[in-house]
């Protein structure tokens, strides 16, 4: 960052994700460039739906402030249920792996995800779908996992 910024969550544009019929929307705060440190976004789960899938970083840390609603949370320590006031920290690398479902009948979860990265380039793995995904400065490309570290 260069210069302060203040955001409102009701007054942000929501970017919507859709990935294998599951939708959530997020909100930029500041970041999401592969040359920034840092990343803060508000993320917007619908009823039934999920973020992002699960992964795990390794070169960014994560955390999650829950601001409204409930959750599933699974990570490598299994299933965890998770509200409003609580703070997920996730480490790098797959101790860190996670998936956050909303598990409200009625309400959508919104949580704020903060993303310190120690590198300019970040690999994300995607195991349940055999992905891996690649960004940062000149590069930005998604391949199979290979086949030695399954």
């Amino acid at each position: 960052m260069t210069e302060l910024i203040i955001k409102n969550l009701n007054e942000m544009e929501s970017a919507v994700q859709e990935r294998d019929g599951n939708t959530f929307s997020i909100k930029k705060v500041v970041g999401g460039e592969p040359t920034d440190t840092c990343a803060i976004a508000f993320i917007e789960v619908p009823v039934g739906n999920y973020a992002f899938g699960y992964h795990y970083h390794d070169q960014s840390e994560e955390a999650f402030y829950i601001v409204s609603g409930q959750g599933i949370l699974r990570c490598s320590e299994g299933e965890k249920t998770v509200r409003a006031g609580d703070m997920l920290c996730f480490p790098t690398g797959e101790k860190g792996a996670h998936v956050l479902s909303n598990s409200s009948d009625t309400e959508p979860l919104v949580f704020i995800d903060f993303d310190v990265r120690a590198s300019k380039t970040d690999i994300v793995t995607f195991p349940d779908i055999g992905k891996m995904m690649v960004r940062g400065v000149n590069v930005s490309f998604t391949t199979e996992i290979p086949a030695e570290t399954k």
